[in-house]
């Protein structure tokens, strides 16, 4: 059996996640998550001094946090804003005082989400999609692998233009953009009746609507319903925090919007994901830990 740690610097939330590894499966023990909203502290392409320090202070704690639970390693990796700042090499060194981190390209991290989410979904054939607060990632999936992956800059808070106070006031530009950017022609599978879909936007309407599966027509209502609600009615309404109340109306409509695209029937949301995907790969197949 082996402890294995793994902190994730997202656009959104950061996470420290602990799993153990036994007979090639994996368990989570631990998770920790901190809505810090870097894309937030990025400005002229640079993260500024203040997302910095506050990132570093974070890690510190992270690292604290590790004590008690002596991991046999550690995998460290950052998304969205670490990949398109100019300051990454700046960053990463103030942050190696407390882990290596490495950053993802956006294909890498459309693969470990893939790779993650099919470990909780038997999905043979068919297409998934990933959206954090700076990204989202859509890959195709053959004979139970992702094969094929591409990443677009339409993260939950990459929408700006068309949220006022934390509401969507204008839903068609948010689809408008998902639809610009993605093209099904781009994969070979560019229909797929089931749409799977990964990450805490996403989890999110899982709780909303007490199900895993979700048909177009129950998405379509459930979108409805959000859109007429402030993020702090979500929030009491279905005991959501609030940070993730801010961000799951856009996921909703961006996941309605894909499936749309791809001629979807149902969406199907994993459990798993970036996370689960790094820990299989590294440390079950590759035996790196």
């Amino acid at each position: 059996m082996k402890k294995v740690a793994v902190v994730d610097i997202g656009s959104n939330t950061v996470k420290l996640f602990v799993y153990k590894v036994s007979k090639g499966k994996i368990k989570k023990v631990y998770s920790e998550s901190v809505y810090l909203r870097l894309l937030n502290y990025v400005e002229n392409g640079k993260l500024k001094r203040e997302g910095i320090e506050k990132l570093k202070l974070l890690l510190e704690s992270f690292k604290e946090s590790l004590r008690e639970f002596k991991p046999h390693c550690v995998i460290a990796v950052g998304t969205y804003v670490l990949r398109v700042i100019d300051n990454k090499d700046e960053v990463l060194r103030e942050l190696s005082c407390a882990f290596k981190v490495k950053v993802l390209s956006g294909e890498e991290e459309a693969y470990y989400s893939a790779l993650g989410a099919l470990l909780d979904v038997k999905v043979k054939e068919g297409l998934l999609f990933d959206i954090g607060g700076g990204s989202l990632e859509v890959c195709q999936i053959e004979e139970g692998r992702p094969t094929f992956c591409k990443s677009y800059p339409l993260g939950t808070l990459e929408f700006k233009e068309a949220i006022k106070e934390g509401k969507v006031f204008q839903p068609i530009k948010v689809r408008w953009k998902v639809r610009h950017f993605v093209n099904p022609y781009d994969f070979k599978i560019y229909k797929s009746d089931v749409l799977i879909g990964v990450g805490g936007s996403v989890r999110a309407l899982k709780k909303i609507s007490g199900k895993r599966r979700i048909k177009r027509k129950n998405l379509e209502e459930l979108v409805k319903e959000l859109l007429k609600m402030s993020p702090e009615e979500i929030s009491s309404k279905f005991d959501l925090p609030i940070k993730r109340a801010q961000t799951v109306s856009v996921a909703s409509l961006v996941a309605l919007e894909l499936m749309d695209i791809f001629k979807s029937k149902e969406l199907l949301i994993s459990k798993n994901g970036l996370r689960e995907g790094l820990v299989y790969e590294k440390v079950v197949l590759n035996g790196e830990c």
